[in-house]
This record gives C-alpha cells, sequence and structure tokens, in this order.
C-alpha cells in the first residue's frame, strides 16, 4: 500500500477529526482574501486549527470528511464518487483546477465549509472555465448548507442534479469566463431549491447571470440578494428553457442587462414562472469594468413565455433608482393579467455572512 491509499483509509473512520500527515503540496505564503469582494482574508494554513491534507478522493458510501484544510495546487481538492458522502468543517483551497467535484454522489451532503479558488487573477476573468468551487454532476439529492465560496469561475456549478437543496451560502466574485460566471447555476436539475443566500459581485469580476436556472423545471429561488453584474448579456436571476419556477423576496441590485428573467432556451420552452415580491435598485447602464454597456439598455424584467405556454406573473415586486426607469418589462404580453411592479423606496436585503467553529 502506497503513502496516499494509506492516507485514504485513515481518513475513512467516520468520526475522527482527519488528520494528514506528510506529502502536501505547499501553499504559497501570501494567500489573502482580494479586496473589494466582501470577503474577510485568507487564514493561512500555519494559524488554521484544521488539519492539512493533499487532494483527496472518496472511497466508500457513507464517507465523512471533516475539520481538514485541504490544499490543491493542481487538479481537484476532492474528488466525490460515493453515494451518502459529508463533507464537513472544512477549507478546501485549489490553483489550477476544481475545488470539489462530484460525479454520481447521490445524497451528497455539504456543509459549514469554505472553498477559495487561489488562480484567479487580481481582477478579470479566470484562464478556465473549469476552476469551479463546487461542482455537482449526476448527484441528485445533495444538501448543501453554511458554505462560503469565492473567486472561482463560477463558485457553485450543478448539472444534471434533481432535487438539489441550497441554503444559508455566502458567495463572493464569480470570474467567468464564459459559458461560466455564474455565482450559482443549475443546469437540468429540476426541482431544486435555494435559499436563504447572497450572491455578490464587485470590480474584479467577471460575470455571466449572478444565479441561473438553465433547462431545469420547479424550481425555488427564494430569500436572498443578487449584488453587482458587469457582464453586457447577464441578468441577476436567469431562467432559460424552464417551466413552473417561483423567485420570491429577492433583491437585484446594480445590474445592467436586466435583474430578472424567465425566457425559452434553444429548443427548450418557457412559461409559467413567478416573480414574488422580488425588488431592483440601482442599476447602471453605461460600459463598466471594461465590458460592453448592456445588450437590453438597462431592463429590469425579461420574460417571454413560448406560444401556447401557461404566462409568467409578476406580483408585488418593486424598482427604484434604475438607471432606465422607462424600460421596465419585456414582453408585457407574456405576463398573466393583474401583474404588480411598483416604484417604491427600498433597503436592500442584507447579504449572508457566515462565521465557522474553526
Amino acid at each position: 500500500m502506497n503513502r496516499r491509499e494509506l492516507l485514504c483509509s485513515l481518513l475513512t473512520l467516520p468520526s475522527a477529526r482527519m488528520l494528514k500527515t506528510g506529502g502536501m503540496d505547499q501553499a504559497p505564503p501570501n494567500l489573502i482574501g482580494r479586496a473589494g469582494t466582501g470577503l474577510p482574508a485568507e487564514v493561512t494554513a500555519q494559524t488554521s486549527p484544521l488539519k492539512q491534507s493533499a487532494p483527496l478522493v472518496s472511497m466508500f458510501d457513507g464517507q465523512i470528511f471533516e475539520y481538514l484544510d485541504i490544499f490543491a495546487h493542481s487538479g481537484p481538492a476532492l474528488t466525490i464518487s460515493h453515494a451518502n458522502v459529508t463533507i464537513r468543517h472544512c477549507r478546501i483551497r485549489h490553483v489550477q483546477g476544481p475545488g470539489l467535484v462530484a460525479r454520481g454522489a447521490l445524497d451528497l451532503s455539504l456543509h459549514d465549509c469554505d472553498l477559495t479558488f487561489l488562480g484567479a487573477p487580481e481582477r478579470g476573468r479566470a484562464r478556465s472555465p473549469g476552476s469551479i468551487n463546487v461542482a455537482l454532476d449526476g448527484s441528485p439529492g445533495a444538501r448543501i448548507w453554511r458554505v462560503r465560496a469565492a473567486h472561482a469561475s463560477s463558485n457553485i456549478y450543478a448539472a444534471n442534479s434533481p432535487h438539489l437543496a441550497i441554503s444559508k451560502v455566502e458567495l463572493h466574485d464569480a470570474r467567468g469566463p464564459a459559458p461560466r460566471g455564474q455565482n450559482i447555476q443549475f443546469d437540468k436539475c429540476p426541482a431544486s431549491i435555494l435559499e436563504d443566500f447572497s450572491a455578490e459581485n464587485g470590480p474584479t469580476s467577471w460575470t455571466e447571470d449572478n444565479i441561473s436556472i438553465f433547462r431545469s423545471n420547479d424550481c425555488i429561488v427564494r430569500r436572498g440578494i443578487v449584488s453587482y453584474n458587469n457582464s453586457p448579456t447577464g441578468d441577476g436571476v436567469m431562467i432559460e428553457g424552464s417551466f413552473n419556477c417561483t423567485v420570491e423576496d429577492v433583491d437585484s441590485v446594480q445590474q445592467g442587462n436586466g435583474a430578472f428573467a424567465a425566457v425559452p432556451q434553444g429548443t427548450s420552452r418557457s412559461g409559467n414562472c413567478s416573480f414574488i415580491r422580488c425588488r431592483t435598485r440601482d442599476s447602471y447602464n453605461t460600459v463598466r469594468d471594461g465590458r460592453e454597456k448592456p445588450s437590453s439598455d438597462s431592463l429590469a424584467f425579461y420574460v417571454v413565455a413560448s406560444q401556447g405556454a401557461p404566462l409568467h406573473r409578476i406580483i408585488d415586486c418593486r424598482y427604484t433608482s434604475l438607471a432606465n426607469s422607462q424600460n421596465l418589462i419585456w414582453k408585457r404580453d407574456s405576463l398573466a393579467p393583474g401583474w404588480t411592479l411598483t416604484g417604491a423606496d427600498f433597503v436592500a436585503r442584507a447579504p449572508i455572512r457566515l462565521k465557522f467553529d474553526w
């Protein structure tokens, strides 16, 4: 048995705090958080109470990874391919690849974790769209809560994974490039929920949509804030090619191309999506951070129902301090009668700020 195999066998103990001994890549000594994103400075490995670890791979169903400081200079930091795996109380940092990769990982649990991509430039797009903090594929039923993630090409990207539940997440500084650039994207993940969240970008970011629901019917996005977008085509919350989705009690601030959207995507139709008590303010309509001005002339709501599909709904929504207050909704004939969008001032929701017990 080689040293890595021995390590993995030790890490399978289900309730022990896991200790890696030897063989880890050395983290650069100056890994600090980037200014302007709201993220606190990184604690270096030398001062962390967590146990240092090289990249790890799951070995069996039900495995637990906890109280680890995982660092990967290249490739994934943590790869999961088993069912009912739990990752908790961990810090995951990666430089030239993704952070957590889950493939075929049924009922994954990820909580009380901090993930940071360290390979992004000081500002602007990442070198690769694959530098994702949390990447799920074919992993239905995953549960993610109390997670902070920053500086990745996308902070959470989930594909082909229905029935996800994500809550209490603090997300910062999506870096792209396209097709990434989201704080969260559900890609063919029907019946998934995102709630109690903040998705914040800034001048260092390279965004697309802050939150993307892509070909994922019956999803719910509620109780959150999306802040700052510099993409000429990105929206705060974008629902594409999906039916029966609900966005409720979400604030969208400092957006350019659009705050909220529900539209067809290619051959995938769209209809019966609802925006309830959603609010937008402080939009922009100029060149921003070296990127082109918004392509929609600073539209607020972008709604298109497919022919013959149930119409979308806007219920008790608000706006204030928009760059183009005459460009509120397109297309209004895709809305069910009785829609309500009112000009009224409001104070945006406070973003999530997590504290961990390590």
